[in-house]
């Protein structure tokens, strides 16, 4: 069963940050953009996106150790107190108090501009999936609980939130992640029975990471817009 908190089984978005602090991170991270990975989740997209801070569905073991040691001390010098804040809201939300791991990269940004090629929907969402980040990581006390947040700090004019899929058919499941790779039933299957969660700037959305899902672009997007937003996971261990 999923916790009450999470966003899929009725939750609630966490308020945060307002409109004012939303454009003050925005302006610090594009103080920091030299620091900016460039990314492709998929190997034949034709745009980028980029990350600051390690991840580690993007970074082989070895890169994410290394991006984790260049990023976390600039992340720490600039954005304590939105950690702070996130921590708060974590704790305030599920009942246990929350702080970084250690040894693994803290919460980091994903910077998509807006990019009037790409059209809406499916096709273009990104993989759909689970987050599992944990199973690559070890951890000094045995998970009781998984995490994933999303604080949203900049949203295109139409929008941005997430697809997600209850009850998938296991062998839908097990085919290919990517809409451009999948077959013609699985394709209808998901672009058929997808269900939309809507982001809110400032807003965070917190889920167990185990309701499959997918980022979701409602609409068209301009050249002069972003969709950012802090991303991070969780494990329980030990009430924290």
């Amino acid at each position: 069963m999923a916790p009450a908190w999470d966003i899929f089984a009725g939750g609630a978005p966490v308020p945060v940050l307002d409109a004012g602090e939303c454009a003050d991170i925005c302006a610090r991270l594009t103080a920091l953009s030299q620091h900016w990975t460039p990314r492709k989740a998929l190997e034949n997209q034709e745009h980028v996106f980029h990350t600051l801070g390690a991840a580690t569905y993007l970074d082989p073991p070895a890169i994410y150790a290394r991006e984790m040691a260049r990023a976390n001390p600039f992340l720490d010098a600039n954005f304590a107190d939105l950690y702070a804040k996130v921590a708060a809201a974590i704790e305030a939300a599920t009942g246990m108090p929350a702080r970084p791991a250690d040894g693994l990269g803290h919460p980091g940004f994903h910077i998509f501009r807006g990019e009037p090629r790409v059209p809406p929907g499916l096709m273009f969402g990104g993989t759909v999936h689970m987050d599992k980040p944990h199973e690559r990581h070890e951890f000094p006390f045995a998970i009781a609980g998984t995490l994933s947040l999303t604080l949203p700090v900049a949203i295109p004019a139409c929008g941005a939130g997430m697809y997600y899929w209850t009850d998938v058919p296991g062998d839908l499941l097990t085919g290919p992640k990517a809409p451009h790779a999948m077959s013609a039933e699985q394709y209808r299957w998901f672009d058929t029975t997808k269900q939309f969660v809507g982001y809110t700037s400032g807003d965070m959305v917190l889920h167990d990471g185990l309701t499959v899902h997918q980022l979701a672009n409602p609409g068209p997007t301009r050249a002069d817009e972003h969709r950012i937003s802090l991303q991070g996971h969780g494990v329980l261990g030990e009430g924290v």
